[in-house]
């Protein structure tokens, strides 16, 4: 039986800090929404999520793979067929995902002074 340390505040914080970077590409959270509806082709995910660009998509679907949170997988088929789905560690991100989502619809309407920060917004301040 292995015993876990506490961690310490600046341990939590840090950790947490992590995880939320692995979601600030401004399209991650909505390709993970979209593929933890199952696997999908490129075109299906470039056309379902919302008005991005395909160089954009390539970032984000590159960016989620190198953080292992999406599996990639190309078929030798012509045309080429290329899938993504979640990893297990993707997966694993859904609670989360989802508890961020509820907090938001119980919170978010409810105090105005939360409102979504623009990039441009958070330069100017």
């Amino acid at each position: 039986m292995s015993v876990v340390a506490e961690a310490s505040e600046l341990e939590m914080v840090r950790g947490t800090r992590r995880v939320l970077l692995l979601l600030t590409g401004k399209w991650s959270v909505e390709v993970l929404y979209l593929l933890a509806n199952g696997t999908r082709r490129y075109t299906e995910v470039f056309y379902e999520v919302g008005e991005v660009s395909k160089k954009t998509l390539t970032h984000t679907l590159r960016t989620l793979e190198r953080q292992g949170l999406v599996a990639r997988r190309a078929y030798p088929e012509v045309p080429p067929r290329v899938e993504y789905s979640l990893t297990p560690l993707g997966w694993s991100l859904t609670g989360p995902l989802m508890a961020l989502y509820e907090w938001s619809t119980e919170n978010l309407a409810a105090a105005p002074r939360l409102r979504l920060v623009r990039d441009d917004d958070a330069l100017a301040a």
